[in-house]
């Protein structure tokens, strides 16, 4: 019996969540947050309960198409460049804090998968970011710690 490349992956997509879930619930939360609505826990583990839920039913359900997959075809170099920049991401982000290590690391991504245009990948990754660590910071009380921003008096 042959496993079909959806059914595997969704198999090992369970395994992580499985095990992402886990440590979801190893996250320190401060006492007087412990029994909040929200709190540094809750959406890794809504996260994690729904990488379960999607991959088990793809598992059980059965397939409507038989998928083939054409090794030849595929791009194993970038796939190994994304897991080598994600690696370094994970390196460094405590080193230059959150902005820019995000920053440079959607550039990265944007360029080993292909894009060229530099103003694209600028535009998507530095105005982005500072948006979404706005929204965290600013909006949410969320703090990410920011040695540049930091220095720079933006973030105290």
């Amino acid at each position: 019996m042959r496993i079909s490349p959806t059914k595997f992956i969704s198999l090992l997509f369970f395994i992580f969540s499985a095990f992402y879930l886990y440590t979801a619930h190893q996250i320190v939360v401060f006492t007087f947050d412990e029994n909040a609505p929200f709190n540094a826990r809750t959406f890794p583990i809504y996260l994690g309960w729904a990488g379960i839920l999607i991959s088990s039913l793809i598992i059980i359900l059965p397939e409507k198409t038989k998928i083939e997959v054409n090794h030849k075809h595929l791009d194993y170099k970038s796939i190994i460049y994304l897991v080598l920049i994600s690696l370094i991401y994970g390196a460094v982000i405590l080193k230059i804090g959150y902005f820019l290590s995000t920053s440079l690391f959607l550039i990265a991504s944007y360029y080993f998968l292909g894009e060229r245009r530099w103003l694209w990948m600028f535009l998507l990754s530095f105005p982005f970011v500072a948006v979404f660590m706005f929204l965290l910071h600013g909006l949410l009380n969320i703090y990410l710690r920011d040695p540049l921003l930091k220095y720079l008096g933006i973030i105290g």
